[in-house]
């Protein structure tokens, strides 16, 4: 129980600022429009933001326009799950968004953000939350009855600094992973895309930063097809085992518990790198026998087919899925780091793909076939090799993240409490970190 007074937000002076209620057209540059896929534990993740235009992001922020120390709260979707920004970047809000700002009289703006990831905040999304039959949600005028812990304004300040200062360690460690990423993101487009050696070579020319080993495996001309000469077009379903999955009857206790790991959007909308390890629930043997699916293996790439579609992930344990993935599996004519930059190069084709009436979903009958060129083994060979050994990288940078989130985290509730002083939580920082 907290030592702390409770108030309400809009007693201790947080304004809720709603979005825009529609969607801009995306355009090939401008502005990064952001939605719930780019909301990644706690952060923006911008790489994946669609972009509008100049005018458009006039629009969408003359009423909502994101400042430092603002808190993004999902109200749709996965209600009650925030990010901040601290890059600065100018972004528009997408639907079913709402901002959380603080005067910083009452609570320390840097602060809001720790108050909204706190134990009482989530009472509070439990007590107020809509349940619907496809997706819950919150209503904005709901949001400043939320009654929470207000420490002093000393304390605030103690505990944003120290729990500010993990969340530093793990940004840089996320920025360094996600500059990985996009190296090897640029390599599968440059290679299997855009074919730049083979334009390249026809050119007479040398690859650009390739040695003449590597530049050798690629031919100097294209095909009638328009594929380079030996290589070929094939389908997604074709190459990757491709699988979706279910969700065993959540009142039945034998399911639940067990030891297999069970993976939801929503424990992909938590995370901020593209690697998962572990799942908020899991299944028991029972439980496991209602998924026909089965476990998919380390390695495979998890795609959200819906609510949202987009997240996409390498699991690094076995793992079952739920009704709102497309798993696709390792095979011999595609590995897991191949399959997961064909997800991100073609994620226009699997939006542009999807239907429904109530959300979009990209089902398995659509998504299987998408088109992918397939490289000689000895091409792909080589680009798994680099990639492989940058994911390698984004893993390690990773599971050092997870292990200092889970001391962020084990701190949250105490200092949020009152248990547990400054002093003392500092210097248990300084003994493990």
């Amino acid at each position: 129980m907290t030592t702390w007074p409770v108030m309400t937000l809009g007693e201790a002076s947080v304004t809720l600022i709603d979005c825009v209620h529609k969607t801009p057209t995306a355009r090939a540059e401008g502005y990064p429009y952001v939605g719930i896929p780019q909301m990644k534990s706690g952060h923006i993740k911008f790489a994946d933001a669609r972009l509008i235009s100049p005018e458009d992001y006039e629009e969408w922020t003359k009423k909502a326009k994101p400042q430092p120390d603002d808190v993004i709260l999902s109200r749709r979707t996965n209600p009650g799950v925030i990010a901040v920004d601290k890059t600065k970047t100018p972004f528009a809000l997408g639907q079913n968004l709402v901002l959380l700002r603080s005067d910083g009289k009452t609570i320390h703006p840097p602060f809001l953000r720790w108050l909204c990831l706190s134990r009482e905040w989530w009472e509070q999304i439990e007590k107020f939350i809509n349940v619907g039959a496809v997706f819950s949600s919150l209503r904005c005028a709901d949001v400043p009855n939320f009654e929470l812990p207000v420490p002093p304004m000393r304390d605030q300040r103690g505990i944003a600094a120290l729990l500010g200062s993990l969340d530093d360690k793990i940004e840089l460690n996320r920025r360094m992973s996600e500059t990985l990423e996009e190296v090897a993101r640029a390599l599968y487009r440059s290679w299997f895309v855009d074919f730049d050696p083979v334009h390249a070579r026809a050119l007479g020319q040398s690859p650009a930063h390739m040695d003449p080993t590597t530049a050798a495996l690629f031919p100097d001309s294209f095909g009638p097809d328009g594929l380079p000469k030996g290589w070929e077009m094939s389908t997604i379903g074709d190459v990757a085992e491709t699988v979706g999955g279910a969700t065993p009857k959540t009142r039945e206790p034998s399911y639940w518990d067990g030891p297999h790991r069970w993976a939801t959007p929503r424990d992909l909308s938590k995370l901020s790198q593209p690697v998962l390890f572990e799942t908020d629930r899991t299944l028991t043997d029972a439980g496991l026998a209602k998924v026909s699916s089965g476990m998919s293996p380390a390695g495979t790439v998890l795609l959200s087919s819906r609510a949202p579609i987009g997240y996409v992930v390498i699991a690094q344990n076995p793992v079952a899925v739920n009704q709102g993935f497309i798993a696709l599996r390792e095979t011999d004519r595609i590995s897991s780091v191949e399959a997961y930059f064909w997800v991100h190069a073609n994620m226009n084709a699997i939006l542009a793909n999807a239907n429904g009436s109530t959300f979009q979903e990209i089902s398995k009958k659509n998504f299987r076939p998408l088109p992918c060129v397939l490289a000689p083994d000895p091409v792909r060979n080589v680009f798994r090799g680099l990639a492989g050994t940058w994911f390698d990288r984004v893993t390690s940078l990773c599971a050092e993240n997870a292990n200092l989130a889970t001391l962020r985290d084990a701190l949250l509730p105490r200092l949020m409490s009152g248990e547990l002083r400054i002093r003392e939580a500092v210097k248990q920082v300084e003994e493990l970190v």
